[in-house]
């Protein structure tokens, strides 16, 4: 029995569900570049540069553009967006879900860069919140 023939079977138990990505891990980025970067990294299928960026139909310059835009802030600096789009194909690609986390997080205010706008109270909740879901997670 070939190689092939042996791992052939194994294909039928790759999960293609889409998995979210730590919340700690999420919630430490401060601009979607660096969701964007998380999502590549965290990708099921490790992919270089070349190969995400004929899968998503750009140039490589293309995709550097978009994966260090939150580099590129000086006064004058060429604005780049990620085409909003492409965020589902991303994420299809890669089998996770961090840039939309990302974006619902950054809504509900709970990133780390956003932690200066929280209330005490809110905070307080948020731990309170988080210490029952380890608790039923451990009990």
């Amino acid at each position: 029995m070939s190689e092939r023939q042996r791992t052939m079977p194994l294909l039928g138990v790759v999960n293609a569900e889409m998995a979210d990505i730590d919340p700690v891990a999420v919630a430490g980025c401060s601009h979607w570049a660096q969701a964007f970067r998380l999502c590549l990294r965290q990708s099921r299928v490790k992919r270089d540069q070349r190969s995400w960026a004929d899968l998503l139909g750009m140039s490589v310059g293309t995709l550097n553009t978009l994966l260090n835009a939150d580099h590129h802030t000086k006064r004058g600096a060429r604005v780049r967006h990620l085409d909003m789009d492409l965020v589902v194909e991303i994420e299809e690609l890669a089998g996770n879900n961090a840039i939309s986390q990302y974006q619902q997080m950054r809504k509900a205010r709970q990133l780390h860069c956003q932690r200066g706008q929280v209330s005490p109270e809110q905070e307080l909740a948020e731990l309170r919140a988080r210490v029952a879901q380890l608790e039923a997670l451990a009990g």
